[in-house]
């Protein structure tokens, strides 16, 4: 029978967070998370491991960054007694299961351990319990991803999804391929296309493309359909609004990125209508 890992409640004063660079922790999860814990407490134990006469978080950020919102003093904690080299292969072995490492976080695990801890990459295969070209293939992911661009999707502006189509490009070209696709507001789709014609086309052209990438979709905004679109508004925001109020934390979790889509698009085009009929905010 395996040993139990012991509980005990911690002062979340008490508890580090340097871990937290290698995970992406998105405000809207926080705030879901916030709101749960405000209703329901606590549903399962945080992980630390200690350190030094504190302890250092290796899962749950999102469930600590709640507490702290809320003014909570403690968590309830499995500790762990263990190597850093050990916490940083627990990050992943804690998530995996459930689909709660995205592969960009993965990489940057296994980066770490490869360049901070120095270990080699049939090392780490063994100590995360995957195969060797795995390890490789993820490595290779964070080393072609410019660290602007990885700051961009640690803060959320970036998907995980975009952010492996920009590691496509060369690095020097990263950071202004990622800007447009921010700055329109670029779906996965969207900007995958983006990324292979830029690839398709020589680097002095990339600017003029960037500058306007709508003019790579078949369906580009347009403006001669706009009444369609104002008479079918109403319809489609009560629609949504139903549904969100219908769905379910885990639902809302796993669409946190496309609400945050919508909110951005939404936002948007209600201060052009604003701004247009000439309405105060």
């Amino acid at each position: 029978m395996a040993e139990q890992v012991p509980q005990e409640d911690i002062a979340i004063c008490a508890i580090g967070e340097k871990y937290a660079a290698l995970r992406i922790i998105k405000p809207r999860t926080v705030a879901l998370m916030e709101k749960s814990m405000a209703k329901y407490g606590q549903l399962s134990p945080i992980v630390c491991v200690r350190s030094g006469s504190g302890f250092e978080l290796i899962d749950g950020f999102k469930r600590l960054q709640a507490c702290r919102r809320l003014r909570k003093e403690s968590l309830t904690t499995r500790v762990l007694d263990t190597s850093e080299r050990a916490c940083k292969a627990a990050i992943i072995q804690l998530n995996q299961a459930g689909g709660l490492i995205s592969d960009i976080e993965e990489a940057m695990v296994l980066h770490s351990l490869y360049r901070d801890d120095k270990l080699t990459q049939p090392e780490i295969a063994l100590l995360v319990g995957r195969h060797k070209s795995w390890v490789s293939r993820r490595i290779s992911l964070i080393e072609k991803v410019s660290e602007d661009v990885q700051r961009d999707i640690r803060l959320g502006l970036l998907s995980v999804v975009s952010g492996r189509e920009v590691a496509r490009l060369p690095r020097g070209n990263q950071k202004e391929a990622t800007d447009a696709i921010i700055r329109h507001h670029l779906s996965t789709r969207e900007a995958a296309k983006l990324i292979s014609h830029l690839l398709s086309r020589p680097r002095w052209e990339y600017g003029v493309i960037l500058a306007s990438p709508w003019n790579l979709f078949e369906n580009p905004p347009a403006h001669s359909d706009l009444r369609a679109k104002l008479l079918s508004m109403h319809r489609v925001c009560r629609s949504v609004s139903e549904g969100v109020r219908a769905a379910s934390s885990e639902e809302v979790e796993t669409l946190s990125e496309l609400m945050e889509k919508a909110v951005v698009c939404a936002g948007q085009a209600v201060n052009d209508l604003k701004n247009t009929l000439g309405v105060n905010s």
